[in-house]
């Protein structure tokens, strides 16, 4: 089992005083963590495109069991009040010209509602831990996956049939409270104990994406406005993963929402 570990800061919002701490993994080791240009914790946009905010520095790649699970935590300063979020895999080289344009991302796990974090009262961040040596802040952890008023962690399984050898393996989470964003942080790995080819794998969903505004090549939509609190029902989270809170859709619905989310009764079975 590989212990994996999330860092982050969050967004402006009506329900936060100023910008503090989004989220970021910081387990996988991302790309770019510790090295510039430094991984960011600001949502996708033109200064951080699709995917991984355009970051390959390899500091060091992690090695991940097909067949097993690996434990992801997360980390930061401002949680949004939780929100949904997908783990994904993708085997194209990152080093490539035009990877931003064509680079796939697998869903290997989803999850709905609660991730990373769950609170009584959504209106108030986490209290601040110490920094990290970049300046991107922490708050407290809860240890397990179910806890209230702190920052959870998820055991992602590994699929078997992944094929072996170096892959980026991806988080991206679509906050629950103030602006719709898409956050995403990636980390190199290495699979092992899978297999020499990628025909299952082509078959998973691609991860969803959206909420990235004036970044050309990538068609994207709005999952709804900044007033409501909004949890994302994923239109094809593949078949594994979990529901931790009940989706709730957009009742004041943009002219580019993404129309293909599904609606709140419209469950997954995983």
């Amino acid at each position: 089992m590989i212990a994996n570990r999330v860092l982050g800061i969050l967004a402006v919002s009506p329900f936060f005083s100023s910008a503090v701490c989004h989220m970021i993994m910081k387990s996988p080791t991302p790309y770019n963590l510790d090295i510039p240009p430094f991984v960011q914790v600001d949502p996708l946009g033109p200064l951080f495109p699709f995917p991984c905010q355009n970051k390959f520095g390899v500091q060091s790649r992690t090695v991940l069991e097909a067949g097993g699970v690996t434990l992801v935590e997360f980390t930061g300063g401002a949680q949004h009040g939780g929100g949904s979020c997908q783990f994904s895999i993708s085997y194209d080289d990152p080093g490539t010209v035009g990877w931003n344009k064509s680079a796939s991302f697998k869903t290997v796990y989803s999850i709905i509602g609660g991730c990373p974090a769950h609170f009584t009262d959504e209106s108030q961040n986490l209290p601040s831990a110490p920094s990290d040596e970049q300046g991107r802040q922490n708050s407290a952890h809860c240890g397990n996956d179910s806890g209230i008023n702190c920052i959870r962690q998820f055991l992602v399984p590994i699929p078997a049939f992944l094929k072996n050898g170096p892959a980026t393996f991806s988080w991206t989470w679509f906050n629950k409270i103030g602006n719709k964003e898409m956050y995403m942080t990636c980390a190199p790995v290495n699979i092992t104990g899978g297999t020499e080819d990628d025909d299952k794998i082509s078959s998973l969903p691609d991860i969803f994406v959206a909420n990235i505004p004036g970044v050309p090549n990538v068609p994207t939509c709005s999952t709804g406005n900044s007033v409501e609190h909004l949890i994302l029902n994923f239109p094809e989270p593949g078949a594994f993963g979990r529901i931790i809170e009940n989706p709730v859709e957009a009742k004041a619905k943009p002219a580019n929402y993404c129309s293909m989310i599904p609606g709140n009764s419209n469950l997954p079975t995983f």
